[in-house]
């Protein structure tokens, strides 16, 4: 089994502390059946390690007993055993490094199969996850942009999200960049766009089509200004990109985000 970093999400499915979230995640445990674990915080791990010892699972803790390093071109998987080197993965973003050590650590306790390194080099080299920092390149909302502007989507929504983007945009030194952003009222939009909020240069609000739990576009931009983020409301995503694109000094990049059910919705209607 495996367990990537526990964060606030879903609260009201899964409870309101780190502890009680871990809990859930913890309980995938399997009798005598090893645990990857990806990076935790000190109340995850404590929770995680108490499940582990009632299931008898043999713990492969980040940090503890693998651990990975490097950079965009390429990383290195580390055990007290091993080192193996790799190419880095097709995902954008420094957090698909962390990701892609935890597959392999999970490769490396997995029993029954031979899987070489070329082989997982191949894998990670072709990974492809829409909506997870993912450039569009081509269809309707594209062919919006002028010559110079990008257009990227992702379906991030918690905190951990906002700090994995607010990472990625601190990389993004290029060109500006100007957020289009949509969430539903179940979730903390605050929280998942105070890390970004430094790095953006302007922004749009805009309600998800068809939610009926999605926040109106006027209620995302109320809390987007809490933060100075003076977003503008938007009847849609192609009317935020054309805003976005005629209050511009010059060409940025545009992210979308703030909702998985907002990413389905881009990917469908940019077919």
């Amino acid at each position: 089994t495996a367990i990537t970093p526990v964060s606030m999400d879903h609260m009201q499915f899964l409870g309101e502390t780190f502890a009680a979230i871990a809990g859930e995640k913890a309980a995938i445990q399997k009798q005598n059946v090893p645990s990857v674990i990806g990076e935790q915080g000190a109340d995850a791990a404590r929770v995680i390690d108490v499940y582990a010892a009632e299931a008898k699972a043999p713990l492969y803790r980040f940090g503890v007993e693998w651990g990975v390093s490097g950079g965009p071109g390429g990383f290195w998987v580390r055990s007290r055993a091993t080192s193996r080197q790799f190419p880095a993965p097709s995902l954008h973003g420094a957090h698909q490094l962390h990701n892609a050590g935890m597959a392999v650590a999970c490769v490396e306790k997995l029993e029954g199969f031979d899987i070489s390194n070329v082989a997982i080099a191949e894998g990670l080299t072709q990974a492809i996850w829409p909506g997870r920092l993912q450039k569009l390149r081509e269809g309707p909302l594209v062919d919006l942009l002028p010559s110079g502007w990008e257009l990227w989507l992702d379906g991030g929504h918690n905190a951990a999200a906002g700090l994995v983007l607010a990472e990625a945009a601190r990389g993004w030194k290029d060109q500006p960049l100007d957020l289009i952003f949509g969430m539903l009222n179940t979730k903390d939009l605050g929280a998942f766009l105070r890390p970004m909020a430094p790095a953006v240069r302007a922004s749009a609000s805009v309600a998800i089509p068809g939610e009926g739990a999605s926040l109106s576009a006027l209620e995302a931009a109320q809390e987007g200004r809490a933060l100075q983020l003076w977003a503008t409301p938007s009847e849609d995503v192609a009317a935020a990109i054309l805003t976005l694109i005629n209050d511009a000094d010059r060409p940025g990049r545009i992210l979308i985000c703030g909702s998985l059910y907002l990413a389905g919705a881009i990917l469908s209607q940019n077919a």
